[in-house]
């Protein structure tokens, strides 16, 4: 009995050792683990976050739905599904992360150059409208005036031959 009670003690002893001395390599590999899993979940959910952020341009009201919480929650219901199709993850696709920060730039200024344009266009219509106007009263206005010119009214003060 006296060899039971020892191995007890022992038992204790090194489970509170354990506990408050350095992880065992176990320990380390489960924590290595947690640690890719939240990696590899902030990665996927740059997915929908760049995509919502594209949408979001178009439709603002998205910006509820495309938050860095809601995408978080998407990256991390992803990573599990990522693992068993055996799916690398975003960061091995570049070119999907390029392509969606450039439409975030290409879209907006392709927006506002065709409403500059339109607005360039409807100024030009304007001004072509009412030169129209102009011309059909038969009045064509002009640089020079004609005021103070002798013998253009028969009156005034130049010379007469």
């Amino acid at each position: 009995m006296a060899d039971l009670e020892k191995l007890t003690a022992l038992e204790t002893m090194t489970a509170e050792t354990d506990a408050n001395g350095p992880p065992t390599p176990e320990q380390l590999e489960k924590e290595k683990e947690a640690a890719e899993a939240v990696t590899e979940a902030e990665a996927w959910a740059q997915v929908p976050l760049m995509l919502g952020s594209v949408l979001s341009m178009f439709a603002p009201e998205l910006q509820a739905i495309y938050t860095q919480e809601n995408c978080a929650s998407w990256g991390e219901r992803m990573v599990p599904v990522a693992q068993k199709y055996g799916w690398n993850g975003p960061s091995n696709l570049p070119e999907i992360g390029l392509v969606i920060a450039t439409a975030g730039m290409a879209i907006p200024t392709v927006i506002v150059v065709r409403a500059k344009l339109k607005q360039m266009q409807e100024a030009n219509a304007s001004h072509q409208a009412a030169k129209e106007r102009v011309m059909q009263r038969g009045v064509v206005p002009s640089p020079v005036t004609d005021v103070g010119v002798a013998g253009t009214d028969g009156g005034g003060d130049g010379l007469q031959s």
